[in-house]
């Protein structure tokens, strides 16, 4: 009976929340809406813009990440591997806490270069 329960409760679909950016209507928070709904030409797209104002804040510095992930995505791994580098440039604490060093090992790796 038990055994019947669990698979019963497996079988049923996965209800998740939509992701909370989604609502924002910032350009930080539609490129990571972009971003979580896979759709990472979009937030490329998005990212870079705000990389490109070149403002010295967090978003900016969050920005930077998440373009480098989208790159990653895409295949992009010498252009992601850029942006980690600049990340520890611009924020080392940043790039520890957010393991920017693991993510550009994958990069790396991806091309070869482990």
């Amino acid at each position: 009976m038990r055994s019947a329960v669990i698979l019963a409760f497996l079988a049923m679909p996965a209800f998740a929340a939509p992701p909370t950016t989604c609502g924002a209507t910032d350009d930080y928070g539609q490129a990571l809406c972009a971003y979580q709904h896979r759709n990472f030409a979009q937030a490329e797209a998005g990212f870079r813009a705000i990389v490109e104002k070149g403002k010295a804040d967090w978003q900016t510095l969050h920005a930077v990440y998440f373009l480098a992930r989208a790159q990653m995505k895409r295949g992009r791994f010498d252009e992601a591997s850029t942006l980690f580098i600049r990340i520890y440039s611009l924020d080392k604490a940043f790039y520890d806490a957010w393991n920017c060093d693991f993510l550009l090992g994958e990069c790396r790796r991806a091309m070869g270069k482990d």
